[in-house]
Protein backbone atom coordinates (compact mmCIF):
# COMPACT_ATOMS: atom_id res chain seq x y z
CA UNK A 1 0.00 0.00 0.00
CA UNK A 2 2.55 2.38 0.64
CA UNK A 3 4.50 1.55 -2.21
CA UNK A 4 1.43 2.71 -4.40
CA UNK A 5 0.77 5.26 -2.22
CA UNK A 6 4.69 6.70 -2.97
CA UNK A 7 4.54 5.79 -7.00
CA UNK A 8 1.49 8.03 -6.93
CA UNK A 9 2.45 10.62 -5.30
CA UNK A 10 5.83 11.07 -7.68
CA UNK A 11 3.45 10.22 -10.53
CA UNK A 12 1.10 13.82 -9.55
CA UNK A 13 4.78 15.84 -8.87
CA UNK A 14 6.40 14.54 -11.86
CA UNK A 15 2.98 15.69 -14.19
CA UNK A 16 2.87 18.92 -12.04
CA UNK A 17 6.67 19.98 -13.20
CA UNK A 18 6.15 18.74 -16.52
CA UNK A 19 2.65 20.73 -16.90
CA UNK A 20 3.65 24.06 -15.16
CA UNK A 21 7.13 24.09 -17.52
CA UNK A 22 7.35 27.50 -19.21
CA UNK A 23 8.21 27.51 -22.87
CA UNK A 24 10.34 30.73 -23.82
CA UNK A 25 8.69 33.76 -26.21
CA UNK A 26 9.53 33.38 -29.80
CA UNK A 27 12.60 35.43 -30.62
CA UNK A 28 11.10 38.18 -33.39
CA UNK A 29 12.65 41.57 -34.12
CA UNK A 30 10.80 43.83 -36.70
CA UNK A 31 13.27 46.93 -38.40
CA UNK A 32 13.07 49.28 -40.78
CA UNK A 33 15.72 49.43 -43.34
CA UNK A 34 16.74 52.11 -45.72
CA UNK A 35 17.34 49.70 -48.63
CA UNK A 36 15.22 48.12 -51.31
CA UNK A 37 13.23 45.18 -50.87
CA UNK A 38 15.60 43.31 -53.32
CA UNK A 39 18.86 44.43 -51.65
CA UNK A 40 17.65 43.33 -48.31
CA UNK A 41 16.42 40.45 -49.63
CA UNK A 42 19.71 39.49 -51.07
CA UNK A 43 21.51 40.43 -47.83
CA UNK A 44 18.81 38.25 -45.83
CA UNK A 45 19.53 35.15 -48.58
CA UNK A 46 23.20 35.53 -48.02
CA UNK A 47 23.41 36.52 -44.13
CA UNK A 48 21.81 33.17 -43.55
CA UNK A 49 23.61 31.16 -45.82
CA UNK A 50 26.61 31.86 -44.20
CA UNK A 51 24.99 31.63 -40.79
CA UNK A 52 25.24 27.53 -41.94
CA UNK A 53 21.51 27.38 -42.57
CA UNK A 54 20.17 25.12 -45.26
CA UNK A 55 16.96 25.15 -47.32
CA UNK A 56 16.41 28.72 -48.12
CA UNK A 57 13.44 29.55 -50.09
CA UNK A 58 11.30 31.96 -50.56
CA UNK A 59 8.13 30.91 -50.51
CA UNK A 60 6.51 34.00 -52.49
CA UNK A 61 8.07 37.95 -53.19
CA UNK A 62 8.19 38.58 -49.70
CA UNK A 63 7.79 35.59 -47.51
CA UNK A 64 11.33 33.32 -46.61
CA UNK A 65 12.19 29.91 -44.51
CA UNK A 66 14.98 27.84 -44.04
CA UNK A 67 15.48 24.66 -42.89
CA UNK A 68 17.45 23.98 -39.03
CA UNK A 69 20.91 25.01 -39.51
CA UNK A 70 23.65 22.77 -40.89
CA UNK A 71 25.02 20.15 -38.52
CA UNK A 72 28.47 18.61 -39.57
CA UNK A 73 28.55 14.34 -40.43
CA UNK A 74 30.64 12.01 -38.99
CA UNK A 75 31.17 11.35 -34.92
CA UNK A 76 29.67 14.74 -34.06
CA UNK A 77 26.61 13.75 -35.87
CA UNK A 78 26.22 10.98 -33.67
CA UNK A 79 26.93 13.04 -30.80
CA UNK A 80 24.46 15.67 -31.84
CA UNK A 81 21.88 13.63 -32.09
CA UNK A 82 21.98 11.73 -28.81
CA UNK A 83 23.28 14.45 -26.22
CA UNK A 84 22.77 18.19 -25.75
CA UNK A 85 22.51 19.78 -28.76
CA UNK A 86 20.63 23.25 -30.04
CA UNK A 87 19.19 24.06 -33.45
CA UNK A 88 17.50 26.62 -35.55
CA UNK A 89 15.34 27.92 -38.36
CA UNK A 90 14.67 31.05 -39.40
CA UNK A 91 11.11 32.73 -40.88
CA UNK A 92 11.37 35.97 -42.32
CA UNK A 93 9.25 38.59 -44.23
CA UNK A 94 10.28 41.04 -46.49
CA UNK A 95 7.65 43.95 -47.08
CA UNK A 96 8.37 47.07 -49.04
CA UNK A 97 8.12 50.18 -47.28
CA UNK A 98 7.72 53.95 -48.26
CA UNK A 99 10.32 55.83 -50.56
CA UNK A 100 13.29 53.09 -50.75
CA UNK A 101 12.69 51.67 -47.15
CA UNK A 102 12.23 48.01 -46.13
CA UNK A 103 10.18 46.34 -43.28
CA UNK A 104 11.96 43.45 -42.54
CA UNK A 105 10.30 40.88 -39.41
CA UNK A 106 12.83 38.13 -38.20
CA UNK A 107 11.78 35.05 -36.15
CA UNK A 108 13.90 32.59 -35.13
CA UNK A 109 12.91 29.38 -33.64
CA UNK A 110 15.01 27.18 -31.65
CA UNK A 111 14.86 24.30 -29.69
CA UNK A 112 17.10 21.90 -28.19
CA UNK A 113 17.94 19.00 -25.90
CA UNK A 114 19.73 17.56 -23.31
CA UNK A 115 20.10 14.40 -23.39
CA UNK A 116 19.17 10.54 -25.88
CA UNK A 117 15.77 10.26 -24.11
CA UNK A 118 15.03 14.17 -24.45
CA UNK A 119 12.89 15.17 -26.79
CA UNK A 120 13.19 18.67 -28.52
CA UNK A 121 11.57 21.36 -27.12
CA UNK A 122 11.77 25.09 -26.98
CA UNK A 123 14.34 27.46 -25.84
CA UNK A 124 16.12 30.75 -25.62
CA UNK A 125 17.68 31.41 -28.88
CA UNK A 126 21.10 31.84 -28.29
CA UNK A 127 23.33 34.87 -29.27
CA UNK A 128 24.84 33.25 -32.40
CA UNK A 129 21.60 32.92 -34.18
CA UNK A 130 19.57 35.13 -32.48
CA UNK A 131 17.03 37.83 -34.83
CA UNK A 132 19.38 40.75 -33.56
CA UNK A 133 22.63 39.16 -34.42
CA UNK A 134 21.51 38.14 -37.72
CA UNK A 135 19.96 41.92 -38.39
CA UNK A 136 23.14 43.27 -37.43
CA UNK A 137 24.69 40.88 -40.30
CA UNK A 138 22.48 42.39 -42.85
CA UNK A 139 22.58 45.96 -41.90
CA UNK A 140 26.85 44.96 -42.56
CA UNK A 141 25.63 43.24 -45.29
CA UNK A 142 23.82 46.49 -46.76
CA UNK A 143 26.37 49.17 -45.36
CA UNK A 144 23.62 50.86 -43.16
CA UNK A 145 25.23 50.50 -39.71
CA UNK A 146 23.92 53.31 -37.63
CA UNK A 147 27.59 53.30 -35.65
CA UNK A 148 30.09 51.66 -38.09
CA UNK A 149 33.45 50.63 -36.18
CA UNK A 150 37.10 51.00 -37.29
CA UNK A 151 40.48 50.17 -35.59
CA UNK A 152 40.23 53.88 -35.21
CA UNK A 153 36.85 54.07 -33.05
CA UNK A 154 37.69 51.02 -31.08
CA UNK A 155 40.84 51.71 -29.53
CA UNK A 156 39.97 56.03 -29.64
CA UNK A 157 42.35 56.20 -31.64
CA UNK A 158 43.30 59.94 -32.76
Amino acid sequence: MMRQTGFALVSALLLTALGCASHPQPDIIQAQLAAPPDQVKQAVTQVLTNSGYENIVWKDATTLTTGYREENGGLESLYRCCWGVVKSRVEATVTPGTDQTTQLSLHVMTEGKRTLFDGYAPIKTQYPESPENQLRLIKNKLKIVSHPYTTQSFFKLQ
